[in-house]
């Protein structure tokens, strides 16, 4: 979708993957409208803002920024299977933190902003059919207030813990959260809890090599 919206030739890569090119096609028939470029005022994917919130520094980039004069919307394309929920996405911080550091860094209120989530490998449950769905997220200023608290909280005890030497808080061992979660090995969490690990010599122990 990059390639795309940067002008480049997407022909040849489809040609390689036949699912790529059935998914793209689906996604234009299923909804024209994310490519008409009408009254735009800006579009631009792989977009990055940034925010300094609290003494810290928060960068975000979506996946493709489109702005109207009185409105904008964030896209973000998703290839799970199956679609995440609607309570899910809009308590997940990707979210909240795209949502929230587009409000800050231009002059749209809460109103005028809103997050699609795209996915566009989702398959109908009945047919097999590859069928991309949506999930709209809008926003208040009841939301914006909401995620501004809960940063506070967060990057204040961030920096309490740094300040004190503390140690950083964990789930529980055998939390499912740390099942999926992306940072789980660097804490023996998860999989990686249960993964052997290897049992290296020390360099002290290893002969040397002569060439």
């Amino acid at each position: 979708m990059q390639q795309r919206e940067m002008g480049l030739p997407i022909d040849p890569v489809l040609a390689q993957d036949p699912e790529l090119q059935t998914c793209l096609e689906r996604l234009k028939t299923q909804a024209p409208n994310l490519f008409d470029v009408t009254q735009e005022h800006f579009r631009q994917s792989e977009h990055e803002r940034s925010l300094v919130f609290n003494g810290y520094w928060f960068t975000v980039v979506y996946d493709l920024l489109r702005q109207w004069s009185d409105r904008a919307e964030i896209i973000d394309w998703k290839t799970y299977l199956s679609p995440k929920t609607l309570t899910y996405l809009q308590r997940d911080w990707q979210t909240r933190l795209y949502l929230y550091v587009l409000v800050e860094t231009t002059g749209l209120q809460p109103s005028q902003v809103t997050m699609t989530y795209w996915f566009v490998r989702a398959r109908n449950p009945e047919t097999s059919a590859l069928e991309p769905q949506q999930v709209r997220i809008s926003y208040s200023e009841d939301n914006h207030t909401q995620t501004r608290h809960d940063l506070a909280r967060l990057t204040n005890q961030l920096t309490h813990l740094l300040a004190t030497n503390g140690l950083f808080p964990q789930r529980p061992i055998g939390d499912p959260k740390c099942d999926d979660c992306p940072f789980a090995i660097r804490c023996q969490r998860g999989i990686a809890q249960t993964k052997d690990t290897a049992d290296l010599s020390s360099l002290e122990a290893i002969e040397e090599v002569v060439f």
